[in-house]
């Protein structure tokens, strides 16, 4: 029998009571695991070591301003404080009578003050109503006006007697005062040699959490009270930290809203110095004048962590909820047992890796060459240009840029066509450091099924460019010269700017130079004629290059010729390439045909075609199929778009758009884009794809270091939506600046020029690269003439005969001048021409002075040119007049290191001081102006017009 229940309930209410009270208790427990789970947040706790370690650092600061004290000047000082204060006893009398005075004097203001407020407003409401009664004519006009005469009065007198009294409250303060300095004084001397120690003590007290002083005692109880539970909501010592970015948004929910930061909830000492030795999260910023500080151009407060570091800056509930992304697979498994850290599928945007970080530098620099400060993502543009990868890929902002590689318009006549097809199979078979990158023999092509169609493939293109290759006939003749002679020419003149020589190896991978090719075989590739005719002129060749002239003599183009004919690839030139399979040739052409038809049609449509036609089609195909005309002018496929898929917003795209193929690889932009960059093939291992869809993506053999640099770059391109206050946005002046910079990388001026610390790659080559190298074009807007600048670039002419590197003559058009020499003067922030009088006009005894200066500097001692028959080992200062800004002439004579640091032009003027006191009285600047003057009065007049 079931137990007898309580009439009117439907369950035992004894077992319902324990159940609940079980439940209760449950629930209670839940309670107070989720209260603690909520308070004990892992980001208090560093918080309070933060605490800790500022501690420490006070600790040092403090010893630090200990032993700066001297103690017996302190000592002193405090001596005779004791005796001052005790003649301050003798005239406590007459400081308390002051005080007094001063207490009565205060309230006489005050009530004074009151008065003079009550008049005041007396006076505007009677000028309202007198006002309004004249211009109504109203019969009390004239009572009114009276009454309003004698308040101004009485408002007067009032002003009057609180200047009297102002002045006796001043005249009492500075009677106490004088009172008081016997003791003042010295306080304030003691002050100011312990101001610092006392702040530090001070600040130091504020942090003390123990009980080992009353002091310290109240601060860890004031500390526990203000973070208790229940009382933390009022002022809490540890608490979030946040930053409202507004020029920075976050996509939340097809909605952008201003993005919110809470890092330096941890990241406490991230913009103050000093903490540098410290580890994470407890370190200084290592760019503290770049990026955080209040006074650099990355404020954190406008700024934030995340608009540069990436990552859910919102969350701070542990090391994970941020999205930190470890640096290397070493960190990665110290963070996973340290931290349990694991990969953030679900977050769209984890942060960035800490070598890759400079890639958000992108997204806000727009319209630069290069990026300020942007070490490593400067070198990913390099490497992007250098790699070509924007010639297959489209990339906003790079659309003014010159194909990568060479024009194959006139190729018949440069190469042979069996050099040809073995360059296309293996380029690195010539030339180890070839950037032409390696189509065939690759993870997914080398099977013998697929290498027997690629050399069919190779072997159609060939003929096809053979077809459309125009005539060209080299212009001179090689008729021998010196190879040493021609190797030393090559290592003086300037051609490592851009080419990498074979037999200069070390100051090749020095400068890293890339406009050009690497100078290795060349007697396997070209001939003599044609190398000597492209050394002489290289635009009777290609007309749009950039290889400019060096203005060769036709002995030593005969001698370079010589020495690079005299590089050969001996295996190379015993290659025979395959011919070509007509069977092969055919399946693949049906292939191509029964893309939109049946295999019948595709046969038919063949059998039509001859033999030529045939070998022509699949040319014409495979062009198109690998994208050479990417790179390269090939007639006919002008107007095609680049072959790969654009990059302008790969940084946004989503993960699960990239294919990771059967690869064990994290799946991030970063790792697959890593990965793909140095074997782009890697994803078809382990598929079965037939010919036609294989991945198509050359393998450029980059290291670890440039893949890394290019996908930080790369990885930068996004589609974040950034308001116009968080942009960059270049300014009338940054603009032109931009624009003209893209002609001097066009050029590859940066190859051998430093602008403004940026580029001069060659100067690598050089032991004294200041007074050997190429000059560094710093404050050039202000060294050069406009006129005579933008003459030069198109008559460029000898200026610093000593160096055996020469400014070559480049084929710009006259926009491209008109613009380089703009950048310069905005740079500089010149006006575009500054007059120069045809005469000089002195003041008495100048001339003589700047005669006698010039001859006892002994000037022509090195400017020799036009003066003695010596060998110059400075300027010609005749060319001064039409050449150089007069207002910079003085800069420079007044000191050379500022502006060219190691330069070996004196320092006559160092430091203001002259050195010849019996000229001109000695006054620097007058001497350097009559110098400049003398200058200008010996100068030429004419421009020199210099032939190519």
């Amino acid at each position: 029998m079931s137990k007898k229940l309580e009439p009117g309930m439907a369950y035992d209410t004894k077992k319902l009571n324990k159940v609940f009270a079980v439940l209760s208790i449950l629930f209670f427990l839940t309670v107070v695991w989720v209260f603690l789970d909520d308070y004990l947040k892992p980001w208090k706790a560093v918080q309070i070591k933060s605490i800790q370690i500022e501690r420490q650092k006070l600790d040092e600061k403090i010893k630090e301003e200990e032993k700066k004290l001297n103690r017996q000047e302190l000592a002193a000082l405090e001596e005779e404080l004791k005796e001052a204060q005790g003649k301050l006893k003798d005239r406590q009398d007459a400081i308390s009578k002051v005080e007094e005075e001063l207490r009565v004097l205060g309230k006489e203001i005050k009530k004074e003050t009151i008065t003079k407020g009550l008049y005041n407003s007396q006076v505007a409401a009677l000028t309202f109503s007198y006002e309004m009664a004249h211009e109504k004519h109203a019969p009390n006009a004239d009572k009114l006006f009276k009454k309003l005469r004698k308040n101004k009065k009485l408002f007067a007198e009032s002003s009057d007697r609180m200047k009297a009294l102002v002045v006796k409250n001043k005249n009492k303060l500075k009677e106490k005062a004088d009172l008081l300095s016997v003791v003042t004084e010295i306080e304030d001397q003691i002050s100011k040699k312990t101001g610092a120690l006392d702040r530090l003590k001070f600040a130091k007290s504020r942090t003390d959490i123990s009980f080992k002083s009353k002091e310290a005692a109240e601060n860890t109880i004031a500390l526990f009270l203000r973070n208790a539970p229940f009382f933390d909501f009022m002022d809490p010592t540890l608490k979030i930290q946040q930053i409202v970015v507004t020029d920075v948004t976050d996509d939340r929910y097809f909605q952008h809203v201003p993005k919110v930061d809470r890092c330096t909830t941890c990241h406490t000492f991230i913009d103050k110095p000093g903490y540098e030795d410290q580890a994470n999260p407890y370190k200084t910023h290592p760019k503290l004048d770049q990026m955080v500080a209040s006074n650099s151009p990355h404020p954190m407060k406008r700024f934030g962590c995340t608009s540069c570091h990436g990552g859910e800056g919102h969350r701070v509930l542990d090391f994970q909820a941020p999205s930190h992304t470890p640096d290397s697979k070493e960190q990665q498994m110290v963070w996973a047992e340290k931290y349990h850290w694991h990969a953030p599928h679900k977050v769209p945007q984890p942060m960035h890796k800490l070598s890759q970080v400079e890639q958000s530098c992108v997204k806000c620099h727009t319209g630069v060459e290069r990026i300020p400060g942007g070490t490593v993502v400067n070198e990913g543009i390099r490497n992007t240009e250098k790699f070509g990868c924007y010639g297959c890929h489209k990339i906003e902002g790079w659309e003014h840029k010159r194909k990568p590689g060479p024009s194959l318009n006139k190729i018949a006549s440069k190469v042979s066509k069996e050099f040809f097809k073995n360059w296309v199979w293996a380029p690195k078979s010539f030339n180890k450091h070839a950037k032409m990158p390696s189509f065939f023999g690759q993870a997914n092509n080398s099977e013998p099924r697929f290498m027997k169609k690629n050399i069919a493939e190779v072997n159609a293109m060939a003929d096809f460019i053979w077809k459309k290759s125009k005539n060209y006939k080299p212009f001179m003749k090689y008729t021998g010269g010196s190879v040493d002679r021609g190797k030393e020419l090559i290592g003086k003149v300037g051609c490592m700017g851009c080419h990498g020589v074979e037999g200069f190896e070390e100051s090749s991978q020095k400068v890293d130079a890339y406009a050009g090719p690497y100078l290795s075989g060349t007697g396997s590739k070209v001939s003599a004629d044609w190398l000597v005719s492209w050394l002489k002129k290289p635009d009777h060749y290609q007309e749009d290059t950039i290889m400019p002239s060096f203005r060769l003599s036709n002995k030593e183009a005969n001698d370079i010729t010589a020495y690079l004919m005299s590089l050969r690839n001996k295996k190379f030139e015993e290659l025979k390439f395959e011919g070509l399979n007509p069977e092969t040739r055919d399946e693949i052409l049906i292939t191509y045909f029964s893309a939109f038809d049946t295999v019948e049609v595709a046969k038919a449509k063949l059998a039509k075609m001859t033999d030529e036609q045939r070998t022509h089609e699949l040319g014409y195909r495979s062009v198109g199929k690998y994208g050479c005309y990417s790179c390269h002018n090939i007639e006919g496929f002008d107007e095609r778009p680049p072959i790969g898929p654009e990059l302008s917003k790969f940084g946004s795209k989503p993960v699960t758009q990239l294919g990771f193929g059967h690869q064990k690889v994290d799946h991030n932009r970063a790792a697959w884009l890593d990965t793909h960059l140095k074997n782009p093939r890697i994803w078809d291992v382990g598929t079965d794809k037939p010919f036609k869809d294989l991945n198509r993506m050359p393998m450029f053999y980059m290291s670890d270091k440039e893949a890394s640099s290019i996908a930080t770059y790369i990885l930068g391109l996004v589609a974040d939506k950034i308001p116009a206050t968080g942009v960059k946005r270049l300014d009338a002046n940054e603009a032109k600046v931009a624009e003209g910079m893209k002609v001097a990388y066009k050029f590859n001026c940066v190859g051998c020029h430093k602008i403004d610390e940026m580029g001069g790659d060659i100067l690598a080559h050089y032991e004294d690269d200041i007074n050997e190298g190429p000059p560094r074009l710093m404050d050039q807007g202000h060294r050069m003439q406009t006129e005579w600048f933008h003459h030069f670039l198109g008559n460029v002419h000898e200026i610093r005969p000593w160096l055996s590197v020469r400014m070559p003559s480049f084929n710009y058009t006259n926009e491209e001048k008109n613009k380089l020499v703009t950048m310069f003067q905005m740079k500089s922030k010149q006006v575009t021409f500054e007059a120069i009088p045809n005469k000089v006009v002195w003041e008495a005894g100048e001339r003589q002075a700047a005669l006698t200066l010039f001859r006892r500097l002994e000037c022509t001692s090195c400017h020799a040119e036009g003066f003695t028959k010596d060998d110059p080992s400075a300027p010609n200062l005749k060319l001064t007049k039409r050449r150089l800004r007069p207002s910079w002439v003085e800069k420079w004579l007044s000191n050379p290191s500022a502006i060219l640091e190691g330069t070996v032009m004196p320092a006559f003027w160092e430091d203001g001081e002259s050195p010849e006191p019996d000229i001109l009285g000695g006054d620097a600047k007058r001497q350097i102006k009559a110098l400049t003057k003398y200058l200008y009065e010996i100068g030429h007049d004419e421009y020199i017009n210099a032939k190519k």
